[in-house]
């Protein structure tokens, strides 16, 4: 993929050089609101429009993407403030597993527990088992 990346690039410098070579006749430029002229030659023109064009679709490229960004940030605070929460659980856990005569942990910290549980392993939560559906035939 490097190797590809640099020939492009290559290939476009090129372009750009043989642009500038075949094209140094000098065009005058006015911009309407300004009472101003410019006389460049053609290669100038015709490279500034493509950096413009360039730099405007990097700008809608970003700014498309801010919504990814934003859940990306969105989802990392959370796994951090879940990290935390475990950190504590296990410390409190471990608190009491040394402590004399530990007892299981208090209501709230039990339902912290089943809540990561039921959050890192969905089937290891416990749940009543699954009902079968009725066959539809009577038992007689």
């Amino acid at each position: 993929m490097k190797i590809l990346s640099r020939l492009l690039f290559v290939v476009f410098v090129l372009v750009a050089v043989l642009i500038g070579v075949s094209n140094t006749q000098p065009v005058e430029l006015a911009l309407w609101p300004l009472p101003h002229q410019l006389v460049v030659p053609v290669y100038l023109l015709v490279i500034v429009v493509l950096l413009l064009g360039v730099l405007a679709g990097l700008g809608l490229g970003w700014w498309g993407g801010r919504h990814h960004r934003r859940h990306a940030r969105h989802a990392r605070r959370e796994s951090e403030r879940l990290e935390r929460e475990v950190q504590r659980l296990r410390d409190a856990h471990a608190a009491a597993a040394t402590a004399p005569g530990a007892t299981a942990p208090a209501p709230r910290d039990q339902r912290a527990i089943e809540r990561q549980r039921s959050l890192v392993a969905p089937q290891l939560s416990p749940q009543a088992p699954p009902r079968l559906p009725p066959t539809g035939r009577s038992s007689s």
